[in-house]
């Protein structure tokens, strides 16, 4: 059996001895050490790097855009990237300090903080999407009460409930002590080992259904009843190419897409952090290889830097505000310039060239003129 000398927080102790169960563990130990640990920190810090660049970018193309700005459903496209802003500046770079340094340096304080930020934006996130199911059911289904539904206050309140709900969640753990480093998925939460202890079973599960289960059953009814619907609108519609209704079917079967490729995503890299928080509850820490872990962690933050290229994919009206903001200089100058400059250039080039062929216009009917004349 091996052992690892590593600092916990909520035990009342710096270090304790975590016990590597299993012979077979050891040699994953000295992977993580050699190649392991300097291939996660690369592949952590591209992930914070990118969640940070395109979240703003995302934000910034919603103010700076005005018919973004509108729409009533951009308030949740700013909420989510706000959740993942705030993920990746608040929760994620303490875990690439800890992963190189291999222990948790920052203290029992910002421990349960990093634990509760973790948890609040997760949930958050969860019941975003949520909203943002619900907004393109009654957009799709429902469109002549949408309006009268789906107000801006109506939207201002929910978001502020998924906050409420999250926050509540995420200091449950934090009050009660129940959080210590986990060396293996590199973050502090819940000390598995003693969860049965003052209602921690209780909480996961409740925590469980209330933040994972029931938004993803209510997203899975509404992007059901969306396609069903779209699908006979778009049989129903007139065959025609290049007409009004036949571009806004396309555009609206586009916006669809990208709302519902995020919550596949965000399902596809949540589901193994719920799943290995279930097995971890119901059998043992042990009863998956430690690396899996390790993994259901980068899956858990890959969520955060995927939305930005989903929208400039699928969504047209994304991309043009993304090309507004890099082009006018709204974040980086310097692109800006180079493509005001390359703008500038083919914007002369092509005045050379109509002048000169006016120029040869020109003479040519001088000439044949000329020759008029001069035949007279």
């Amino acid at each position: 059996m091996e052992r690892l000398q590593i600092t916990t927080i909520g035990t009342g102790q710096n270090t304790t001895d975590v016990a590597l169960t299993g012979g077979e563990f050891a040699d994953d130990v000295e992977r993580r050490h050699v190649f392991g640990t300097v291939l996660s920190a690369v592949f952590l810090l591209i992930i914070i790097v990118l969640s940070i660049l395109g979240n703003i970018a995302v934000i910034m193309a919603v103010l700076k855009t005005p018919r973004l700005r509108e729409k009533t459903s951009s308030i949740f496209l700013i909420n989510l990237s706000m959740t993942d802003l705030s993920n990746a500046t608040l929760v994620m770079p303490s875990t690439l300090v800890s992963l190189i340094a291999g222990q948790w340096p920052f203290g029992m304080f910002w421990c349960y903080a990093q634990c509760a930020f973790n948890y609040w934006f997760i949930i958050v996130s969860m019941l975003t999407l949520a909203m943002i199911s619900i907004d393109g059911f009654y957009a799709v289904i429902h469109p002549l009460h949408y309006m009268n539904i789906i107000t801006p206050k109506v939207t201002k309140i929910g978001i502020c409930y998924a906050w409420f709900q999250g926050c509540v969640f995420a200091l449950i753990p934090a009050i009660y002590r129940w959080v210590v480093y986990d060396y293996w998925e590199v973050v502090c939460a819940i000390d598995w080992d003693s969860y049965s202890q003052d209602g921690a079973l209780t909480y996961v599960i409740v925590a469980f259904v209330v933040c994972f289960l029931i938004p993803g059953i209510v997203m899975t009814y509404c992007y059901t009843r969306i396609c069903r619907v779209a699908r006979q609108k778009a049989a129903a519609a007139p065959a025609e190419r290049g007409g009004k209704n036949a571009r806004k079917l396309i555009n609206d079967k586009r916006v669809i897409q990208s709302l519902a490729l995020i919550v596949a995503i965000f399902f596809l890299c949540m589901t193994p952090f719920c799943v290995t928080k279930l097995i971890k509850i119901f059998t043992s820490t042990s009863a998956l290889p430690p690396y899996l872990y390790l993994v259901s962690s980068w899956f858990g933050y890959l969520a955060s830097a995927t939305n930005p290229f989903v929208y400039a994919i699928f969504r047209r009206d994304f991309r043009r505000a993304f090309a507004n903001l890099f082009c006018r200089g709204r974040i980086f100058p310097g692109f800006a310039t180079s493509s005001q400059d390359a703008t500038i250039r083919m914007s002369n080039t092509e005045h050379r060239r109509r002048t000169q062929v006016q120029n040869n216009d020109t003479n040519t009917v001088t000439q044949l003129t000329e020759r008029i004349e001069f035949q007279s």
